[in-house]
């Protein structure tokens, strides 16, 4: 009997002699080596904070870069797009924070904030509150899951030229050409080059048309009459570059903005006692077309692909 108890004891002894070696093998030594580096193989990189000013409740709000490209993404593009169009989208909108963080841009009427919700200071964003106040709880969520998907696939990717981030515009749709930077700004960019863009053709947007009585346009225009207007030039993309009324000139931009045209892609036609303006595209027409991202999608590219294409001679690059 005495036997058997000292074999049961010597080998519970070995067994958990066995344990003690085996979690130092599997946890000890690893945990060791870990403390031991500079650099952790388990850290995750962490998104800079961007500050933005809400224009729905005047205050700002601070998040990561990866929370504020999630609302404009689902404000920027519909998440019915496909979802390499929405990953284009993702990586665009947080190049374009990503490039004011670094370089500090501030709003002008609110130097605390990097940007704002308003798509007029760069890009819209909206809150999933919003968001699925919008399209309903059940729908909201289904797309809340495919837009962040897109975000998440991309996360800390950027687009650079030259090693540095890129003014990443976009715009709805093109018309069937994007422009060149300086002809509707007046900064010549090597990488906002007008391409033929035949892949926005589906878009809602690629042509329509606006109609005015002569008593509105000359009153938009602030001329006293409207039937001598004519385009004088154009850009090789099809833009207008100068208009004239009367005495008066106006650029192409000048004209979309006083009348709330789509683009600066038009022609004129006087019928009486109304003029009608045939569009092209919706947008200022410069960098990414979304539309044109979405057909591209559809037709099989990649992100980086959609990107490449719009943004001439880029790279992609993990900013974090």
């Amino acid at each position: 009997m005495r036997r058997r108890h000292k074999r049961r004891r010597a080998r519970r002894g070995s067994s958990l002699f066995l344990l003690v070696i085996l979690f130092i093998l599997v946890i000890g030594i690893p945990a060791l080596l870990v403390r031991s580096c500079t650099v952790s193989f388990f850290s995750i990189p962490k998104a800079p904070l961007v500050v933005i000013w809400d224009e729905q409740s005047n205050t700002l709000m601070s998040m990561t870069l990866e929370e504020y490209v999630q609302g404009v993404v689902a404000a920027e593009m519909p998440a019915s797009f496909g979802l390499e169009a929405l990953k284009a989208q993702a990586v665009a909108a947080r190049t374009y924070a990503y490039r004011r963080i670094q370089r500090n841009d501030t709003i002008p009427e609110h130097p605390d904030a990097h940007l704002s919700t308003d798509y007029k200071s760069g890009q819209a964003w909206v809150s999933w509150e919003t968001f699925f106040d919008r399209y309903g709880l059940l729908q909201g969520r289904q797309l809340q899951k495919k837009i962040k998907k897109a975000v998440n696939q991309t996360i800390g990717w950027i687009a650079v030229y030259d090693g540095e981030p890129i003014l990443a515009v976009y715009h709805s749709t093109s018309g069937g050409r994007t422009e060149n930077s300086e002809h509707y700004w007046s900064e010549q960019l090597p990488y906002l080059r007008g391409v033929h863009d035949p892949y926005s053709a589906s878009s809602p947007y690629h042509f329509t048309t606006a109609t005015f009585s002569t008593a509105q346009l000359c009153g938009s225009l602030e001329v006293s009459k409207s039937t001598d207007l004519r385009v004088v030039e154009r850009y090789p993309s099809g833009r207008v570059k100068t208009v004239e009324v009367g005495d008066k000139w106006f650029s192409g931009r000048e004209v979309r903005q006083r009348l709330g045209l789509r683009s600066s892609w038009f022609t004129v036609d006087l019928l009486q006692n109304d003029v009608v303006f045939s569009v092209w595209g919706f947008g200022h027409g410069v960098g990414m077309s979304q539309y044109g991202a979405d057909g591209m999608a559809q037709q099989g590219y990649d992100y980086q692909e959609i990107l490449q294409y719009y943004y001439q001679g880029i790279e992609l690059k993990k900013a974090y």
